[in-house]
């Protein structure tokens, strides 16, 4: 029965299949700059690949390597992006553009690849040169431009940005001038100059204004509120901020309204609107989680409406077979029974697997609820963390200026009325009491230092362990080495103080219980995983926890599991020596 169903399935796409034009290939790639990948994949297949000529073969693999390219399968678009190379002398001169276009960012984005982009670039503005088409000698400056952003090399990507501007001026391109000004900014931005980063941002905003491209200026006036949040005037960047997001929600890009949320978050961040600020954070993540909902309930809809129309043709297919019986012999309505009955098993079946990939978007979606709540959390941490640095740094000024000024004051006026009186009992009580007062002072001053110094430097946790390492290898007891290796970017507050104090602990550990002289902390990044090994050649210990009450193991190990990472001993104490790994996963 499965045979059949499965001949008469097949029966019935070829008649469909050889029943429609073919649609050509230039078309095919229209509907791709529409993201229509399955309609044209099933154009694309419908040609058999080895009965065309060679050109039409590179227009062919030029559209295949396309769809690998937006599905994500970047080394196989690659792969078949340099198949239409081969054909060089038979394709034509825009279908090698675009195999190089489209090459040239697979090679930006994958890191092998990277040392091909610059003679693809090259070819690309070549073959610009040839056809004479200004649109395309700007995209293959952009090209090189941005792989001399990438480099940091920003004075020469304005240069090449001039030279596009220039293009698009003499040829009247306004839309691409706009980009243009806009990438002129940017740049500027990146340079740090932001005077003229300033200029070219409001007289592309002009621009925008004037051409009423709401998307486009909601843009532009989120690029001009960033730009303010970096020069430091919050007010400005919360009115342009503002402004942005009126005019987003006029639009239908729900990503760039995810983005604002996001930046408005920033802003008030920079402004110490803390409470707000974490409001709009949670927006933007909201926000991103609907969008995914939404796609997913259209996509449950559209299933239901296919299985609804498969169940009707079947009943419409039935009711025909009845009124054609009188007209027709028993094999042609057992023909196009089958066929009704094929269409409707295969919407069916298609139904049931589409709704086991539902189920598991679903379970999808509930993960991502709990990261957004474990995401709230540690933001609101992160939020204490700064408000106890700031009201330490404010107890520290106090005792400083203040109380710090009036004990200097109050030992002035001691050792001048010391110096007044010539009784010696009331010079041994004032004696006493300028020893009291001294040492009340060291006593303000040291306490004022400890509040004034952050748990953490601004430069980070591992500045602050290696900081605290000097010190420890200063008094010349042991000594110490902090290994790193692959860290990019920083971790959040309370991230960064919870790996502090473990290893400081760990660091305690060996320093009053381990009688060890040398030590080494290595701290290696990886994309997903964070990976600290803290060792000695100390005496060593007996793995069994239960035995290191007074060590604080136990603790540094629960510490460990609540960021659901791994502590792991490995000590002899017969040899001596001891091994401490920790992986703490990056999500």
């Amino acid at each position: 029965m499965k045979t059949l169903e499965t001949f008469l399935i097949f029966l019935f796409y070829s008649c469909i299949l050889y029943s429609q034009e073919k649609v050509a290939f230039n078309d095919m790639l229209t509907m791709l700059d529409a993201n229509e990948i399955k309609e044209t994949k099933e154009a694309l297949y419908s040609y058999d690949f080895d009965n065309l000529n060679e050109q039409k073969k590179a227009s062919y693999l030029l559209t295949e390597g396309i769809i690998q390219f937006k599905e994500n399968k970047l080394l196989e678009g690659y792969k078949t992006l340099l198949q239409v190379k081969k054909l060089k002398s038979h394709a034509r001169k825009m279908v090698i553009y675009n195999a190089n276009e489209y090459m040239i960012r697979i090679a930006n984005t994958v890191s092998e690849l990277s040392t091909a982009a610059p003679s693809l670039i090259q070819e690309n503005c070549r073959i610009a040169q040839e056809l004479n088409n200004p649109k395309l000698q700007i995209d293959c400056i952009y090209n090189t431009s941005y792989n001399e952003i990438i480099g940091e090399d920003y004075d020469l990507a304005l240069k090449y940005n001039y030279q596009m501007q220039r293009i698009a001026l003499d040829n009247n391109l306004q839309d691409e001038l706009l980009d243009i000004e806009n990438n002129i900014g940017t740049i500027h931005y990146f340079k740090g100059s932001y005077d003229s980063t300033l200029y070219y941002f409001n007289r592309n905003l002009e621009r925008c204004r004037i051409s009423k491209d709401t998307l486009a200026i909601a843009q532009r006036i989120n690029n001009m509120a960033m730009l303010r949040a970096a020069l430091q005037d919050y007010e400005t960047a919360l009115d342009n901020i503002n402004e942005a997001e009126v005019m987003a929600r006029s639009s239908a890009d729900v990503q760039l309204q995810s983005m604002i949320l996001r930046n408005k978050a920033d802003i008030l961040t920079g402004n110490e609107n803390y409470q707000e600020a974490a409001n709009y954070y949670y927006k933007h993540l909201e926000m991103n989680d609907t969008l995914a909902a939404s796609q997913t309930a259209l996509e449950l809809k559209d299933i239901q409406t296919k299985y609804e129309t498969a169940e009707q043709k079947l009943k419409n297919a039935e009711l025909e077979t009845k009124n054609l019986r009188s007209k027709a012999g028993n094999y042609l309505l057992l023909f196009l029974l089958s066929i009704a009955i094929g269409i409707a098993a295969y919407f069916i079946l298609n139904y049931k697997k589409s709704k086991k990939i539902l189920e598991e978007r679903k379970l999808a979606q509930e993960q991502r609820e709990l990261k957004l709540m474990r995401d709230q959390e540690l933001a609101s941490i992160d939020a204490m963390i700064a408000g106890q640095e700031k009201e330490r740094l404010k107890i520290a000024s106090d005792l400083h200026d203040d109380l710090g000024s009036s004990l200097t004051a109050i030992k002035i006026s001691l050792e001048n009325a010391k110096e007044r009186t010539s009784d010696l009992v009331s010079k041994d009580i004032l004696n006493n009491a300028h020893t009291i007062l001294s040492d009340t002072y060291v006593k303000v001053r040291r306490l004022s230092h400890t509040q004034n110094s952050r748990v953490l430097s601004e430069n980070g946790w591992i500045s602050s362990l290696k900081d605290l390492v000097q010190k420890i290898n200063n008094s010349g007891k042991i000594d110490i080495e902090v290994v790193t290796s692959g860290l990019q970017g920083s971790l959040s507050n309370s991230t960064e103080l919870n790996l502090f104090r473990i290893i400081q602990e760990l660091i305690n550990n060996i320093i009053k219980h381990a009688h060890a002289t040398e030590a080494s902390v290595i701290i290696t990044g990886y994309d997903h995983m964070l990976d600290i090994i803290v060792e000695d050649n100390g005496k060593g210990l007996d793995v069994n926890l239960k035995k290191h009450n007074g060590t604080g193991l136990i603790n540094i190990k629960k510490r460990v599991e609540n960021m659901n990472g791994t502590f792991t001993i490995d000590s002899n104490p017969e040899k001596g020596g001891c091994s401490i790994s920790i992986e703490i996963p990056l999500v």
